[in-house]
């Protein structure tokens, strides 16, 4: 993990200078005396905890702490040189969120399905069956425990919670089999499950004596093991921005007390955060050493040196959790940490407001920015007027922000997802098709399969997300570049312009598939941006370095603070005392400077060349070190 520590380290060093240099408004050398308290404790929050975990990702038997996810610690640093640009309550780092998390719920499907035939079509595959392989049995019982992994069939859908965790009532041709479930408790009929081209896939009949379903029908067309799987996720209706935004907010504002509650379903969610934010932490690569991806389910998939999956999935354990923070959810309360950790109780009107509109055609993203909006008015209001109202609002912009990526990972785990793998798992797995399989069971031991899932998933979200805020780092390093040479070599500025928009429009695609990638990506951006000379070069080539913008006072003092935070040398206040380490290095810089343009000078000695006379031909020789220059450094 040390390449990705020096990765991290550099990105947040660089970072820091930008947001400094951003901010200058009377030059960069006034502006290094002044240290904002967030960069001074930018350690803490994207080192420290980062450097912590990476030491123990590489320990199998280390206990995995829920710490914050690559995004979030990414998105720290982000808010702190992307520009806010306000639009209808959302700013602009969380307009690229909800719009990546859009364009990934696209792909929710195919990863899906490409992930379940994995599961079972393998070659090392332990689940005994191929593609060409027929469905095993005709009927079996299951249990909602067995696939529904978030307790929510326990809720009803008229309920403002059921309004919120299940499908929304708009037509959208497909399947909405999570309220199918639900119907079924009451059903006096058997309910068919009706695949797109209208193949009847099982019928469903509820025993309410015995809690459980009874599944019939599966032989009836033949099927394959396959072709039962691709007609099933082809139709049923896949999680939508409007689920998101559902999920999201009732992350932020738990729902409860709005006709019923799920207190169940509480816990099962804070165990499903768990598992995300442990995963979303971790930074190996999804792949083995030769690019190709890994197969489900392989008995070789990780190395020894990586995490134990079992750690991940063991739900009892509470080593490294925010305790309080999930009691939150229990209580109904928010918290805003920003806001000296105010917490109030949640204004459940304003949700139960939110489901019904989930209902209608309305504009979701409209309708989710304005209950955000009116749940930090409500905050405002019961804090007493004591903290500002932008504060509560940019808070809760921040937190909804940082959310959607777990709001879209955990819409896989509803009840309809995990159906078809419960009924192949007991089919291929268990001693009997009678035999009750806990859905914590089932997910455990096929933790490779869902630990890929949730990769995947996040991994195509962070290469959409990333693809939106590059132009935005590019267009902040071009202002700071004016800035640099805005007194001194202003002649320069539109070839400098020009080359930062050549070389920003040239940078390649970029595939994030773990963290490292999302690190290597933004440093190979910020690297491209940068001009310069090395090694040996052609004598014609030479002529280009009188364009180079020369040597930069300021620029000087900004790369030494860089490299003083890169390696964790602090330039901000310490203990509430001024620190003069920025001083100290500008007044080193200003001397060695001024010596430098009062005194020095440069020897030149040119090589061997071969000079061609005309018109007699033939060529002069010059040996090396006959000819001699002076100049100075400009």
């Amino acid at each position: 993990m040390a390449d990705l520590k020096d990765k991290k380290n550099e990105v947040k060093s660089k970072f820091n200078a930008i947001r400094k240099a951003s901010e200058v408004k009377k030059g960069v050398e006034d502006l290094l005396h002044k240290y904002d308290d967030d960069l001074a404790n930018m350690n803490k929050q994207i080192g420290t905890t980062l450097d912590a975990f990476s030491d123990k990702a590489n320990n199998l038997k280390s206990k995995i702490p829920n710490v914050d996810n690559i995004f979030e610690k990414i998105t720290r640093d982000l808010k702190g040189i992307l520009p806010v640009k306000e639009k209808d309550g959302e700013s602009l780092l969380r307009r690229y969120t909800r719009e990546s998390v859009n364009e990934t719920v696209d792909s929710i499907k195919p990863i899906m399905l490409g992930s379940v035939q994995k599961l079972f079509f393998a070659n090392d595959s332990d689940m005994g069956c191929g593609t060409s392989t027929p469905m095993k049995v005709d009927s079996l019982t299951i249990s909602p425990k067995e696939f529904d992994f978030l307790d929510m069939l326990q809720t009803d859908p008229q309920t403002g919670l059921g309004k919120i965790v299940y499908e929304n009532s708009v037509d959208g041709g497909k399947v909405k089999l999570n309220k199918d479930l639900y119907s079924t408790f009451n059903a006096s009929t058997p309910y068919t499950f009706y695949a797109n081209d209208e193949t009847a896939l099982f019928q469903m009949t509820w025993d309410s004596a015995n809690q459980h379903y009874t599944i019939s029908g599966l032989q009836a067309n033949a099927l394959t093991v396959d072709g039962f799987l691709k007609k099933y996720y082809e139709s049923i209706e896949f999680p939508k921005i409007s689920d998101i935004l559902k999920n999201s907010l009732a992350s932020i504002a738990p729902v409860g007390g709005i006709n019923s509650t799920n207190s169940s379903m509480d816990v099962k969610t804070n165990e499903l955060n768990r598992i995300i934010n442990s995963i979303c932490s971790l930074c190996q690569n999804p792949q083995n050493n030769n690019g190709s991806s890994l197969k489900q389910n392989a008995i070789n998939q990780f190395s020894d040196n990586e995490v134990d999956l079992g750690l991940i999935f063991d739900f009892d354990s509470v080593e490294g959790i925010d305790i309080d923070q999930e009691t939150l959810r229990y209580q109904k309360v928010m918290q805003f940490q920003d806001c000296n950790n105010f917490k109030v109780p949640v204004n459940q009107r304003i949700i139960e407001d939110f489901a019904f509109l989930t209902g209608t055609k309305n504009n979701i993203t409209s309708d989710y920015n304005n209950a955000l909006q009116k749940l930090a008015k409500d905050a405002y209001d019961q804090s007493g007027f004591s903290i500002p109202f932008p504060q509560f609002n940019a808070n809760l912009d921040f937190q909804s922000m940082q959310n959607l990526p777990k709001a879209l990972l955990s819409s896989i785990f509803s009840a309809k997802m995990f159906l078809p793998l419960a009924i192949l798992y007991k089919m291929f797995k268990s001693a009997t098709v009678s035999t009750f399989t806990a859905i914590k069971t089932l997910i455990k031991n096929l933790g490779k399969f869902v630990f890929n899932l949730i990769k995947d998933i996040f991994n195509k979200f962070l290469t959409v997300f990333w693809l939106k805020i590059r132009p935005e780092i590019a267009a902040i390093m071009k202002d700071l570049v004016k800035k640099i040479f805005k007194n001194s070599k202003k002649r320069y500025l539109t070839i400098i312009n020009a080359l930062i928009d050549i070389l920003t429009a040239l940078l390649p695609f970029v595939g994030i598939d773990s963290c490292d990638a999302l690190y290597s990506a933004i440093l190979a951006l910020l690297a491209q941006l940068k001009t310069g000379i090395s090694q040996k070069i052609p004598g014609l080539l030479l002529q280009l370095a009188k364009y180079l913008p020369g040597y930069s006072e300021d620029r000087a003092i900004l790369n030494a603070v860089e490299f003083l935070e890169a390696n964790g040398i602090p330039t901000g206040e310490l203990y509430g005392q001024d620190n003069n380490v920025v001083s100290f290095v500008s007044s080193i810089l200003k001397g060695h400077q001024k010596e430098m343009d009062q005194n020095s000078f440069i020897q030149v000695s040119l090589d061997y060349a071969q000079i061609p006379v005309a018109p007699l031909g033939g060529a002069a020789i010059i040996p090396p070190g006959l000819l001699k220059a002076h100049g100075k450094l400009t």
